[in-house]
């Protein structure tokens, strides 16, 4: 049998309302489905997912299945069962609730092959679940100037602002070869920052990677990541999963590395510190974070920080130097501030929509009418008064 061009690895648990979009997606793509390996690992799940991987198998020759006998609770591990039995030339992977466009293996595929780079990057764009219209944008990471153009053959030392962007694993299109050679995978057991690891070794270790500034992914946010608020529990251990990544990947790291990769770090960790579940833990349970956070920040670079988080500066400064207390203060500050932003951009949406309706075509044909009434309404307020003795 010819040697797969891709093989496509795709983690799975509970996903029977959106798996369907996933695969329809690697049904379409432009390079041939049947120039793909696909290896679906069901995670346990208690839907009806395992119903529509299995009729996939059967109707598919180049799809393999594998069922994980206890739940995992995390990626990492069905990923690299993923890795283990990929045979294709390449690998990448896929969340079975994302989607891709019909192009983008080709894309990577492509350069790949041209530039002979140990791995390949693309670009992603977001969309709400919720939206019918599933208006899209791009990561704050991939609206910089820096990665509005392509670099071929490159390495970490002469582009190491890559490792500040947002970690993304189904972006990148790997050797096989490379993954097998360095024994590459994921962190087990981690339910967030396990890719973190994964995409740090890919930039050191490949002596050259490529990037086009071409969207070959389709990032699915859900309703529940979405919410204005996190669970408590959600905040203790993603935040505790962020530290425990950076301490990690900390381990291979330049020190002038480790202040870009940072940025990747501290994304991740604000977007969790000034939500409102924060503010509802304990005082004990929150300097406790904040204590597990300190290590991540004991060094950084003030100039990098002030560029891309100038409001938490003084988070970044009070967490390094052991001050919890004050900065525990500011966490409370911007999540005061994050509130009322949200708060005032409801009302401005409000006040645009009724500004824009007062304007429009429908309400000027319709003042006569209005007018009419108000006259009505006049004299019935006239007549009322005289019957009344």
């Amino acid at each position: 049998m010819e040697q797969p061009y891709i093989s496509v690895i795709l983690p799975i648990y509970n996903v029977e309302d959106y798996i369907n979009e996933a695969f329809d997606s690697l049904l379409s793509q432009t390079i041939g489905f049947e120039h793909l390996e696909i290896i679906m690992v069901n995670d346990c799940s208690t839907d009806g997912t395992i119903n529509i991987l299995r009729n996939y198998v059967r109707k598919y020759p180049n799809v393999k299945l594998f069922d994980l006998k206890v739940n995992s609770g995390a990626p990492g591990k069905p990923r690299n069962i993923g890795i283990r039995e990929a045979t294709g030339k390449y690998t990448i992977f896929l969340d079975p609730d994302d989607f891709i466009p019909a192009d983008a293996y080709e894309k990577l595929y492509k350069v790949a092959e041209e530039c002979d780079s140990d791995f390949v990057m693309g670009t992603m764009e977001s969309f709400k679940d919720s939206d019918p219209k599933r208006k899209t944008w791009f990561h704050i990471t991939f609206r910089d100037y820096l990665l509005k153009k392509s670099y071929y053959n490159v390495s970490i030392k002469e582009v190491p602002f890559f490792l500040q962007v947002k970690t993304a694993v189904y972006l990148k299109l790997v050797k096989s070869s490379f993954l097998k050679k360095n024994s590459l995978g994921f962190i087990e057991g981690m339910k967030n920052g396990e890719d973190k690891y994964y995409d740090i070794q890919l930039f050191t270790l490949a002596e050259k990677f490529s990037y086009i500034p071409e969207t070959i992914y389709m990032y699915r946010t859900r309703d529940d990541e979405t919410n204005l608020s996190m669970t408590q529990q959600d905040i203790e251990s993603t935040i505790l999963n962020d530290c425990k990544a950076a301490e990690i990947v900390r381990t291979v790291l330049s020190e002038k590395q480790y202040e870009v990769f940072q940025i990747n770090a501290l994304r991740s960790i604000f977007w969790k510190l000034i939500d409102p579940a924060f503010n509802s833990l304990s005082y004990s349970k929150r300097k406790y974070l904040l204590e597990r956070i300190s290590p991540v920040v004991s060094i950084y670079n003030t100039e990098l920080i002030q560029k891309y988080f100038k409001l938490e500066l003084p988070i970044v400064s009070l967490l390094s130097k052991g001050y919890l207390d004050l900065a525990m203060e500011y966490t409370q500050m911007h999540i005061s501030r994050k509130f009322w932003y949200m708060e005032g951009n409801a009302l401005l949406k409000i006040y645009k929509r009724q500004s824009g309706f007062l304007t429009s075509k429908s309400w000027k044909i319709t003042r006569p009418l209005r007018v009419l009434n108000n006259k009505r309404h006049k004299l019935k307020r006239k007549l009322n008064a005289i019957k009344t003795p």
